[in-house]
């Protein structure tokens, strides 16, 4: 499977977390050690099943699940990466 470039989103693109909460995951900013990474959580599932749900539809094509997994921060897409393959 290609591997797809995440970059960030531009501005024009509208993103809200109320589809998110609808599917059972957020964003979460200004988390981790320094308070310096985005992190993708789950709010009605596991954090690991939400990772997965995001990361799979976003390698099938879902324009709203590639723009939150660029939104992470670097190290949260890594550890997504790691677990359910390149992004």
């Amino acid at each position: 499977m290609p591997v797809m470039a995440l970059t960030r989103p531009t501005p024009t693109q509208s993103f809200s977390l109320v589809q998110a909460h609808r599917e059972g995951w957020t964003i979460l900013e200004g988390c981790g050690p320094e308070h310096a990474d985005t992190q993708l959580r789950g709010v009605t599932c596991s954090d690991q099943n939400a990772w997965w749900q995001v990361a799979r539809q976003a390698r099938q094509g879902s324009p709203y699940h590639r723009e939150a997994l660029s939104r992470l921060s670097h190290s949260e897409r890594e550890q997504i990466s790691l677990r359910f393959g390149p992004l």
